[in-house]
C-alpha cells in the first residue's frame, strides 16, 4: 500500500537499526544521563535535513500490535518506483547498521541489493565504517544552563547562534538546541504572547491553547534557526528566532493581524479600537496615523524639516498642504505630549525611517500594553533593531551621556566670542554646515560641522524683505516690545528658505560681520548654487550696494533684471517710474550693520554726535585713521612710561623705523627672512620690520587702554583708480589737516564699516568738501547711496563736484559733461568764468 500524505504521526523504519541519542537526565537532582551513541547525531541530522518540510511517500511492511508501530519504507518524493529510498541511502552514507534476516527475507531481492549497498558503504569507509575514533562522533550535550544571564551577557555582542528547536511547548516557547556548543535551552519569543498549555492535570487550558501549539510546530519543529538572545525571564531565556525567510515572531504577529481582521478563533469577539491608517509611499509616508481623519492613505509628501528624531515637517504633495507628523511607536530623547498628533511610519526609498534611527540607538521603540492597539503596523520592524542596538550599547543604550560640546556665537552674552573668532573663519574659506534654522529670507543659524560652531549668518551681496519681528523696548524701568510687520513676500522668502534650505548641507564663506555679532557672508549649496542668487531668480530678494565686489555680480543684476521684467515675485507691481522712489528703502532688517546715524537735513555742530579727533594716518586709498582727543593724555602718559622703559630695559615692543621710538603695535604676518608686518594700533600706519630687536612682548599694564587708532573712510566719496591721482589726493588731505585738531561726525555705516565726514575745528568748514571742488576726490553713484538719508552733505558734495567739473579741474580736466552739470546747477554766464576763478 502506497500513502501520500505530510508525516504527522511516529514510522519506524524496518530492515535497519540506527545508534541511539541520548536522553536528559530523569531526575533533576542528579546529573546522571547517557551519552550519545556513535554517529546517531550525524544520522538524525541526516535525516532531517532530508525529510523536514519535504513530500515523502512510504510503506507499511507490516505491523506490531504489542507496540502499535509500524514498519515502513519512506520514499523523498510520491513516487516509490521512481523516488529515494531512504533506507538504502542512510546505508550507503554508513550511518545505520542493516539488521540479519533469517527467514525467507533473507533471499528477498530487495534485501539484497541493501546487502550490497552496506558493503559498498564499508569499501568506502563512508561514515561508522571510516577510520576515526567512534568518540570524535559523540556529542558532548549539555542539559542545563548554570547561569543563563550570565550566558546572554556572553552572546550580546556575537553573531546570532545557529539552533535547531528540538520541542514545542507551547505557542511561543520553544526548546532549542544550540549548534555547535549543544546546549539545550528554553526560549520564550519575544514580542508575541498565544494562550498557554497548562501543566497542571487540574487545570484547563487557555481557549485555543492546542492549536495555537500545533500552529507553531508545522512551522518550527526541527527547522534550523538562526536564535538572538534578548534576556532572561526566570531560567528561560527571551529571544528571536529567524527562520530564513524572516523572523517568525513577525510572521505570526501578520497572521494575528489576519485573525483579528477576519474575527478568527481567540479573535472572534474582537473589537477593534478606532482604525489606524497605513499610508505608504517611496518619497514620505505615514503608517498607523492616530488621527481620526479616515481619509489618510498612501501619499507622497516632501521632507521640509527635521523638528525632532521623531517629528517631522512634510508637505503633501497632493494638495501642497504642510503637515506635521509623528514616526509611529518611536520614542525620542525628547517626547513631549500634545493633544492631537498623525503618526506615521515614514519611508525613503523604500527604508523605514524608525527602524534606521532605531537601529543607531537615536531612539527607542515604544512599549504598548496587550491590549493596546495604538501602534505602528510595522510596530515588530521596530523591536529587533532595538534589541540590536541594546547589544551593541549605541547612543541611547551606551552608558556615557551622548553629550557633545556647542560652541554658541548667538546671542549678546556671545559677542566677544563670535568677534575672536571672526578672523578665523575668514581665513578658513570655505566651510561645511548645515543651515539649523531660518530666520528669514537670508538670515540663517548654521551648524559649523567641524568645531560644532552655531552662527547667526547673514547672506552678502542681497536683502530680502523682512518678516514680522518684535524688538524690545525700555519704557519706565519695563521691558516692553515694538512690534514690526511684515514686509510684502517677507514671508515668501521666510518659506522658501526654508523649503530649499533648511537643515541641508551646504558650504559657508565669511567675509565680515555686522554690529549684533551676525556674520555676513557667501552660501552654497553641495551642488555648487549660489544661495544668494537663487534667492534673487525666484524675485524675492534685491542686490544690495555692496554686490558690486561679488564675483557673481553679473549674474545677479541679470536675474534681477528678468524678474523685474516678467512682474516676478517683489518685483509683481514694480514700475519703472516708482522704484527710485523707493530706491534707498527697506534694507535694515537683512543688513541690520548699514545703520543710519543722522537724517536731519539741517547740519547741528552742537550734536553730541560730533567728536575732536586728531588724524594719525591716511592710505592711499583715503581710508582714515584717527585718534579722539578726548584720550589723548592718557595716550601721551602711555607712551612717555613706555619709552622711559625702554630705555632702561632691552627692547620689548615695536620701534618705529621714522623716529627710532617704540610704539605698540600688532604683528599682523610674518613670511620668510624675518619679514614681520607690523600694525601700530594706536596710529594706524604699518611697517616691514626685519631687525628682531625691534620687536618684543609690552610689559604688564600696557594692555589696558585700548587700541588709539579707529578707522574710517570718507562719506559718499572715493579715491581715484589711478594711484598717482591717489597719492596727490591723499597728500592734499594731509596739507589740509596738518596737525592739526579736526571735528568729526559718523554720517553712516555699510558693511560694517563707518563713513565719517571732517571738519575744522574751529571754522567748521567741510575738509572733504574743499578737495572736492579742487578736483581730488569723485563722488559715489546715487545709486549706491541706498539707506543713507542725510542728503544734505551728500548735496553739497554734489555741488562742489560739479563747481570742479566745469572748472576742469584735477581730475575732471578732461570732462565731457561740463555744459550738462552747469545748466543744473543754474550757470548761466559765460563758462570762461570759471577758468579766471580757477
Amino acid at each position: 500500500m502506497t500513502k501520500t500524505t505530510p508525516i504527522r504521526y511516529a514510522i519506524v523504519k524496518s530492515i535497519i537499526s540506527a545508534p541511539k541519542l541520548s536522553r536528559p537526565p530523569t531526575n533533576s537532582n542528579t546529573s546522571e544521563s547517557s551519552i550519545d551513541e556513535p554517529y546517531a547525531f550525524e544520522a538524525r541530522e541526516y535525516l532531517r535535513k532530508r525529510l523536514v518540510d519535504r513530500e515523502i511517500c512510504y510503506t507499511i511492511d507490516f505491523h506490531i500490535t504489542q507496540t502499535n508501530r509500524s514498519l515502513c519504507t519512506v520514499y523523498l518524493g510520491r513516487d516509490k518506483e521512481t523516488d529515494e529510498n531512504i533506507i538504502e541511502s542512510l546505508l550507503s552514507e554508513g550511518l545505520v547498521e542493516l539488521r540479519q534476516q533469517t527467514d525467507a527475507r533473507a533471499n528477498d531481492a530487495n534485501n539484497q541489493r541493501l546487502v550490497i549497498i552496506d558493503e559498498q558503504a564499508k569499501l568506502n569507509r563512508r561514515g561508522r565504517y571510516s577510520d576515526e575514533s567512534p568518540n570524535a562522533h559523540i556529542r558532548n550535550m549539555k542539559w542545563t544552563l548554570e547561569n543563563p544571564k550570565q550566558f546572554v551577557d556572553k552572546h550580546k555582542s556575537s553573531p546570532p547562534l545557529d539552533a535547531i528547536v528540538e520541542f514545542i511547548r507551547d505557542g511561543n516557547t520553544v526548546r532549542c538546541l544550540l549548534i555547535p556548543s549543544y546546549y539545550l535551552v528554553t526560549i520564550q519569543l519575544s514580542g508575541i504572547k498565544y494562550p498557554m498549555l497548562k501543566r497542571d492535570d487540574n487545570s484547563t487550558n487557555e481557549l485555543y491553547a492546542e492549536e495555537a501549539k500545533q500552529y507553531v510546530e508545522t512551522r518550527l519543529l526541527q527547522r534550523q534557526v538562526k536564535a538572538i538572545l534578548d534576556g532572561v525571564n526566570n531560567q528561560n531565556l527571551l529571544g528571536t528566532l529567524l527562520r530564513p525567510n524572516g523572523n517568525i515572531a513577525i510572521y505570526l504577529l501578520k497572521e494575528e493581524k489576519y485573525a483579528k481582521d477576519n474575527r478568527l478563533k481567540i479573535w472572534q469577539n474582537y473589537i477593534p479600537q478606532p482604525a489606524l491608517i497605513d499610508i505608504d509611499s517611496n518619497t514620505a509616508s505615514a503608517v498607523n496615523s492616530k488621527s481620526n481623519d479616515s481619509s489618510l492613505k498612501g501619499y507622497q509628501a516632501k521632507i521640509l524639516e527635521i523638528v525632532n528624531c521623531d517629528v517631522l515637517t512634510i508637505r503633501d504633495l497632493r494638495d501642497n498642504k504642510i503637515k506635521k507628523i509623528y514616526l509611529s511607536s518611536v520614542r525620542s530623547p525628547l517626547n513631549n505630549n500634545y493633544p492631537e498628533k498623525i503618526y506615521c511610519t515614514v519611508y525613503i526609498e523604500n527604508v523605514n525611517i524608525g527602524e534606521v534611527l532605531i537601529s543607531k540607538g537615536f531612539a527607542k521603540a515604544i512599549r504598548y500594553r496587550q491590549d493596546n492597539e495604538q501602534r505602528s503596523s510595522r510596530y515588530d520592524d521596530l523591536l529587533i533593531p532595538e534589541q540590536q542596538a541594546e547589544k551593541r550599547s549605541v547612543c541611547l543604550f551606551s552608558n556615557g551621556s551622548g553629550l557633545y560640546r556647542i560652541v554658541d556665537m548667538i546671542g549678546d552674552t556671545n559677542k566677544e566670542r563670535a568677534k575672536g573668532l571672526l578672523n578665523i573663519l575668514q581665513r578658513n574659506g570655505r566651510m561645511d554646515g548645515v543651515v539649523e534654522f531660518v530666520a528669514s529670507g537670508s538670515r540663517f543659524r548654521i551648524h559649523l560641522l567641524k568645531d560644532n560652531w552655531i552662527m547667526s549668518f547673514l547672506l552678502s551681496s542681497i536683502n530680502c524683505p523682512r518678516v514680522e519681528r518684535r524688538i524690545p523696548v525700555s519704557s519706565n524701568s519695563q521691558q516692553q516690545q515694538k512690534i514690526e510687520s511684515d514686509e510684502p513676500f517677507g514671508i515668501e522668502a521666510l518659506n522658501f528658505s526654508k523649503e530649499h534650505f533648511l537643515q541641508r548641507d551646504i558650504f559657508v564663506e565669511v567675509e565680515s560681520m555686522d554690529r549684533g555679532s551676525h556674520f555676513i557672508g557667501r552660501l552654497t549649496t553641495t551642488d555648487g548654487q549660489s544661495v544668494a542668487l537663487i534667492l534673487v531668480q525666484a524675485g524675492l530678494a534685491k542686490i544690495h550696494n555692496s554686490a558690486y565686489n561679488a564675483s557673481n555680480y553679473k549674474q545677479l543684476l541679470e536675474a534681477e533684471e528678468k524678474c523685474r521684467k516678467e512682474h516676478i515675485g517683489i518685483w509683481t507691481n514694480y514700475e519703472e517710474s516708482s522704484i527710485k522712489e523707493n530706491e534707498y528703502e527697506n534694507e535694515r532688517e537683512n543688513n541690520p550693520e548699514n545703520e543710519n546715524i543722522y537724517e536731519s537735513d539741517i547740519i547741528n555742530f552742537t550734536d553730541p554726535r560730533f567728536r575732536d579727533a586728531f588724524i594719525t594716518y591716511i592710505t592711499s586709498d583715503l581710508k582714515i585713521y584717527l585718534q579722539y582727543s578726548e584720550h589723548g593724555r592718557k595716550l601721551e602718559q602711555l607712551q612717555s612710561e613706555l619709552r622711559e622703559i625702554f630705555n632702561r630695559t632691552k627692547p620689548i615692543a615695536a620701534r618705529f623705523t621714522a623716529d627710532n621710538e617704540w610704539y605698540r603695535a600688532r604683528v599682523e604676518k610674518i613670511e620668510g627672512n624675518n619679514r614681520i608686518s607690523i600694525y601700530f594700533v594706536d596710529y594706524g600706519n604699518r611697517e616691514i620690520i626685519t631687525d628682531l630687536n625691534h620687536l618684543t612682548t609690552l610689559p604688564p599694564g600696557f594692555s589696558q587702554l585700548n587700541s588709539q587708532a579707529h578707522e574710517y573712510e570718507l562719506a559718499y566719496v572715493r579715491a581715484s583708480p589711478d594711484e598717482d591721482d591717489r597719492q596727490e589726493t591723499k597728500n592734499a588731505l594731509l596739507d589740509e589737516i596738518g596737525n592739526n585738531e579736526c571735528l568729526i561726525k559718523v554720517e553712516y555705516r555699510q558693511n560694517n564699516i563707518e563713513y565719517i565726514s571732517l571738519y575744522y575745528i574751529n571754522t567748521k568748514e567741510n575738509i572733504v568738501k574743499k578737495l572736492v571742488e579742487q578736483g581730488l576726490i569723485i563722488i559715489e553713484q546715487e545709486r549706491n547711496r541706498r539707506q543713507i538719508r542725510s542728503t544734505l552733505l551728500y548735496d553739497e558734495l554734489q555741488q562742489a563736484q560739479t563747481i570742479a567739473k566745469v572748472a576742469r579741474r584735477g581730475l575732471w580736466q578732461y570732462s565731457d559733461q561740463i555744459e550738462d552739470d552747469a545748466t543744473e546747477f543754474g550757470f548761466t554766464g559765460p563758462l570762461i568764468f570759471f577758468y579766471l576763478t580757477n
